[in-house]
C-alpha cells in the first residue's frame, strides 16, 4: 500500500518517467489543476441522465486525451475527510479526521496534533512549482485574531453573533472552521489560497459579512429561491507566503500573510474562484515554471444559487422529480451544476491559450454524493433537494455507492493518448497524491503509508485491474441510512426507514469478529479490490433504549458484513457472502490489516487526539 522506491531500479525507472514528461512536452515538467465539486451526485451531469446542461463536462469526457472512470470514489462520504485525503493522499482517518468541524488536517502543534501531515503542494514546492488553493477549505479555521482584528466585530449588547459568526474572545469572528483551531493551506505548502474556511454560498459567498471596521453591509445579496436571512456570512481570506528554504521543511514557510476580502465577490462564485487560479497561472506560464491549482467549487452544497442568467435557462425546463416545469429551487441547483461546468470550460480555454494544455493533468471529481430527495439531508427541511445518485444505493453520508461513487474525468495528454469509458477500474481521491509522485519521480515522504496507488500504470496500458493489495477503502462516522428515509411520493409520509439490516450471512455463519472496530471511529465502511468485489459493513444505531436512531422499535443488530460484485449488481442488492465465503474471508483479512495500519498512523505519525469512538 505505500508508495515506496525500494530498489535502484525502481528509482531509475521513475527518473525516465519523469525525463520522459519533461521531453515530450518542451521539457517542462507537467502542471496539475485539481478541481472537485461539492455534494454532486453521479447521476448530476449529462451524460448520466440528469437535466442538467454540461456541454463542458462533455467534451473534457470524450477528449482523445481522457478517462471518463465511472467507478470513481471519494475518500468519504462527508465533506472534510474527502478533501484531506485529496490534499494528502491517505485516508483522513490516519489524521483523527471522521467528520467536519472535528478535527483539523494536521500540522505540528495545532489542534491537537504534534505530527504534520504532508500534501501536494508539500510535494510540488520541493521540485519548484507555484501552488495555488481556491474554494472550499473546511480542514481548520483560517484566521483567529480576535476583537480588534479585521477577523471581528464587538459582541452587541443582545450577546448574539449574526449567522455565520462565531463567538469569540468577547467578539464575534469569522474565519472560523466551527471551534477547530487554525490549519490553513500555507501550513501545506500551497504559495496562496483565495479560500472560505467552510460551507459558503455558490453566489455572492461573502456577502453576508460586514467589511472591517464598517459594521454593516449594504452590498444585495443573490439569493435566488431562497430568503434574503437564509443566508450566512462566510468570508473569503487570501493567503500569501514565502517559499520555505528548508527542503524537509513540511509545515510552515519564512513569512504569511493572511487578510480577509473587503469586496463582496461576483455573483457566479464558480467563475469568480477560476479568475483566482488564471492569475496565479499567467505568472507562473510568463515565469517559466510549473505550477500545481486545487480549486474546492462550494457547489452544489446548500445554499445553492445561481445566477439570474443561468437560473433562467432552466424556466422552461421539464423537472425529473415532478415531470413539471422546474421550480426557482430546481433551476438554482441545475444552474448551479451549469456554473461548475462552465468553470471547468474556463480552466480548459485557459490552458490552450496559455499554450500548456498538452502538458496539464485536468482533473473533476465530488466530495461526496448528493443530499437527495426525500428530505432529511443538511438543508433538505426547507427545500427538496433535487440530486442525483443515477440510480445507485445510499446517498451523502453512506458508504453504497450512491454516497461515495462520484464523477471522475481525468484529462492528462502526455500519457493518455485515446478516449476511454472506463466502467470497471475503481479510482479513489487518494490516487491523486501518489500519481502526482510518480510522475515528479519523488517518494512518499518519510516512507509514510498512502492509501491509493499512482494511476500512471493504467494510463501507459501496464495495469488493467486494480491490484489487490491496494483496496479502496472508506470509512463513514454516521449510520448507514442515517439520513435515507423512504418516503411516499403521493403523501410525503416516511415510509419504511433504510437501515442496517437485522441479519446477515456474514453473522449467521459467525464471520463477524466479536470485538470489530473501525478505525473511522464510525458504524459504516467499504471495501473494494480489483475490478468488481466490495465489502459493505455496517453497524446499528442506538439511542438509549430507542435503538436505530428515531425509529423505535428496533434492536440494535450490532456489525453486519455484505459482499457485492459490483460489475453485476451496481445497485447492491444482492449479498454474496455466503456463495463467495472465501472470497470475502480473505477480503476482510487484508482490510483489518489496513486498518492497523492507519492505528498505527494515528499514534506515530500525526499523534492526534482521537475524539470518541461511535464504535
Amino acid at each position: 500500500r505505500q508508495l515506496r522506491t525500494k530498489t535502484k531500479m525502481a528509482i531509475v525507472g521513475n527518473t525516465i518517467l519523469l525525463l520522459l514528461l519533461c521531453t515530450a512536452v518542451h521539457t517542462a515538467p507537467p502542471n496539475f489543476v485539481i478541481m472537485m465539486a461539492d455534494d454532486m451526485g453521479w447521476g448530476d451531469w449529462s451524460r448520466t441522465g440528469s437535466p442538467a446542461r454540461t456541454p463542458n463536462l462533455e467534451e473534457m469526457s470524450r477528449s482523445d486525451n481522457a478517462v471518463w472512470f465511472h467507478r470513481a470514489y471519494a475518500g468519504n462520504p462527508i465533506c472534510s475527510p474527502t478533501r484531506a485525503s485529496v490534499i494528502t493522499g491517505r485516508t483522513p482517518a490516519r489524521t483523527c479526521i471522521y467528520g467536519v468541524e472535528q478535527h483539523i488536517l494536521c500540522h505540528a502543534g495545532a489542534g491537537g496534533c504534534n505530527g504534520s501531515e504532508f500534501g501536494l503542494a508539500n510535494a510540488t514546492r520541493l521540485k519548484g512549482y507555484h501552488s495555488g488553493f481556491y474554494g472550499k477549505w473546511h480542514l481548520g479555521s483560517l484566521s483567529n485574531r480576535g476583537v480588534g482584528s479585521p477577523d471581528c466585530y464587538p459582541m452587541p449588547s443582545n450577546g448574539k453573533c449574526i449567522s455565520g459568526y462565531w463567538k469569540r474572545d468577547g467578539g464575534c469572528c469569522f474565519g472560523v472552521d466551527g471551534g477547530l483551531d487554525v490549519s490553513h493551506p500555507l501550513n501545506f505548502g500551497f504559495d496562496e489560497f483565495v479560500a472560505t474556511p467552510e460551507c459558503a454560498a455558490s453566489a455572492t459567498t461573502n456577502c453576508g459579512c460586514f467589511f472591517y471596521p464598517t459594521p454593516h453591509n449594504d452590498t444585495p445579496c443573490e439569493t435566488g429561491h431562497y430568503p434574503q436571512e437564509y443566508l450566512e456570512c462566510m468570508q473569503y481570506y487570501a493567503g500569501n507566503a514565502s517559499t520555505s528554504k528548508n527542503a524537509n521543511d513540511v509545515s510552515t514557510t519564512t513569512s504569511m500573510s493572511i487578510e480577509p476580502f473587503t469586496y463582496v465577490t461576483g455573483v457566479d462564485d464558480e467563475k469568480f474562484l477560476v479568475e483566482q487560479f488564471e492569475q496565479m497561472a499567467r505568472r507562473s506560464v510568463s515565469q517559466g515554471k510549473p505550477f500545481l491549482a486545487v480549486i474546492f467549487f462550494h457547489g452544489v452544497h446548500i445554499p445553492y444559487v445561481a445566477t439570474p442568467e443561468t437560473r433562467a435557462t432552466y424556466a422552461n425546463t421539464i423537472s425529473p422529480a415532478t415531470g413539471k416545469l422546474m421550480d426557482a429551487n430546481e433551476q438554482d441547483y441545475w444552474g448551479t451544476i451549469t456554473q461548475i461546468d462552465g468553470a471547468i470550460g474556463q480552466v480548459r480555454s485557459l490552458l490552450r491559450e496559455l499554450g500548456v494544455d498538452q502538458n496539464t493533468w485536468v482533473s473533476i471529481t465530488a466530495d461526496n454524493g448528493p443530499e437527495v430527495n426525500p428530505a432529511g439531508g443538511q438543508g433538505t427541511g426547507n427545500f427538496a433537494n433535487p440530486g442525483l445518485t443515477g440510480g445507485l444505493r445510499g446517498r451523502k453520508r453512506d458508504c453504497t455507492e450512491g454516497g461515495t461513487r462520484e464523477i471522475g474525468i481525468i484529462e492528462f495528454p502526455p500519457l493518455i493518448k485515446s478516449n476511454v469509458e472506463e466502467l470497471h477500474f475503481p479510482i479513489i481521491t487518494m490516487d491523486i497524491m501518489p500519481t502526482v509522485l510518480d510522475l515528479l519521480g519523488m517518494e512518499s515522504y518519510e516512507n509514510r503509508p498512502l492509501d491509493g496507488i499512482s494511476l500512471v500504470p493504467y494510463f501507459t496500458g501496464k495495469q488493467s485491474e486494480r491490484p489487490t493489495d491496494s483496496g479502496v477503502g472508506i470509512h463513514g462516522i454516521f449510520p448507514y441510512g442515517d439520513t435515507n428515509h423512504v418516503v411516499d411520493p403521493k403523501t410525503g409520509n416516511y415510509l419504511y426507514p433504510y437501515r442496517c439490516p437485522n441479519a446477515s450471512a456474514s453473522e449467521a455463519l459467525g464471520d463477524v469478529p466479536d470485538n470489530f472496530t473501525s478505525a473511522g471511529n464510525g458504524p459504516q465502511f467499504s471495501w473494494a479490490e480489483g475490478n468488481h468485489l466490495k465489502l459493505f459493513g455496517c453497524k446499528g444505531h442506538c439511542d438509549g433504549t430507542n435503538c436505530n436512531s428515531t425509529y423505535p422499535g428496533y434492536k440494535n443488530p450490532g456489525w453486519r458484513f455484505f459482499l457485492y460484485n459490483l460489475t453485476a449488481d451496481r445497485n447492491e442488492t444482492t449479498d454474496l457472502w455466503r456463495a463467495q465465503r472465501q472470497d470475502a474471508l480473505a477480503m476482510l483479512k487484508r482490510f483489518n490489516a489496513w486498518q492497523a495500519s492507519i492505528d498505527n498512523s494515528k499514534l506515530n505519525e500525526a499523534q492526534c487526539i482521537m475524539p470518541p469512538s461511535y464504535n
